[in-house]
């Protein structure tokens, strides 16, 4: 079920199987960044093994009793009834196409050999599927991550993208850009959904951080949201853009906490810099200033303690874990 229907269920073999990555991870040998980077990877490889060896056993278990029986060695050869000959049979059987020294003689044996030969090359094919479906969702999540870097001048900084879109006159293009932005997050969000082990895929790179594409994007539908609260002259962009960002990155947000987060932040102060900065590019009025650091503040105490969190857990970002 885990790579036919990953949405509607998740076994208990790669649900235990992802616990235990979990619970691996907490440890300080897997706290490295340099470790973290074949995190993703070892879970596939993890999980392919598991699937593999369950599938392997359980033949064998079946076949075991026959042995000597319903199937037997080629010739004169003595059959070894042994549960290693059961093993040997049953992965020669699930990964090569015909028999070898030990042949099945009775029809159940030969209808079994011949289902155990399909369940094993819908094995193989399965997990390239799953494979596959992984790495093409980690590009399309690591695109994403460039566009917003490509956004920022190649800062990863919110503050030139909302200046900049905050001060425009025409809000069509920045609208234009948050649906794009929310959309993106939706299909990160849904492929989150479908393969939990992407919330172990880390990169060395900074820009490819979850933490880094969740902070840009909620900093700017908080300030956004912060100065529609305050009612400043001409919103930059609508009302349903942005809380359709806002929505889809609190939303994955709380879906990586489930998965990944599991450290502390002392790094929980709320920042009003930002709506500093901003205030000052919209208007220079202490009361404007005022009103904009309360609401972009009480937007951004919603998300600051989970969104440090995960940047401690990856190490993506400079903060002190406690």
């Amino acid at each position: 079920m885990a790579v036919l229907h990953p949405r509607a269920t998740v076994g208990p073999i790669t649900k235990g199987i992802n616990r235990g990555f979990h619970f691996l991870v907490r440890t300080r040998m897997f706290a490295h960044p340099r470790v973290l980077v074949y995190c993703g990877p070892a879970l596939i490889v993890t999980q392919v093994l598991c699937w593999a060896t369950l599938l392997l056993i359980g033949i064998s278990l079946v076949v075991w009793p026959q042995l000597g029986t319903g199937i037997t060695a080629t010739g004169s050869t003595p059959t070894d009834t042994g549960f290693a000959s059961a093993v040997y049979y049953a992965g020669f059987t699930i990964t090569t196409l015909g028999v070898g020294d030990l042949v099945p003689r009775t029809p159940a044996m030969q209808f079994l050999t011949i289902t155990a030969a399909g369940l094993g090359f819908s094995f193989f094919t399965l997990v390239l599927a799953y494979v596959i479906s992984v790495y093409s969702t980690l590009a399309r999540r690591n695109q994403f991550a460039n566009e917003i870097e490509y956004r920022t001048g190649r800062t990863g900084d919110s503050l030139g993208y909302l200046r900049a879109y905050l001060t425009e006159s025409d809000p069509s293009l920045v609208n234009q850009d948050l649906y794009t932005m929310s959309s993106n997050m939706a299909d990160l969000l849904e492929s989150h959904h479908f393969y939990p082990v992407l919330h172990y895929f880390r990169f060395s790179e900074p820009r490819y951080a979850m933490s880094r594409m969740l902070r840009f994007c909620l900093e700017v539908s908080s300030m956004m949201r912060a100065a529609r609260q305050v009612d400043t002259a001409k919103p930059a962009a609508s009302a349903e853009a942005v809380d359709r960002l806002w929505h889809a990155s609190m939303q994955m947000l709380e879906e990586t906490k489930r998965h990944f987060v599991i450290c502390h932040s002392t790094h929980d102060v709320p920042d009003p810099r930002l709506a500093i900065e901003i205030s000052r590019s919209i208007g220079d009025s202490d009361d404007l200033l005022d009103k904009l650091k309360a609401a972009f503040v009480d937007q951004q105490s919603e998300w600051l303690h989970d969104l440090n969190a995960l940047a401690v857990c990856t190490r993506s970002e400079p903060l002190k874990e406690s």
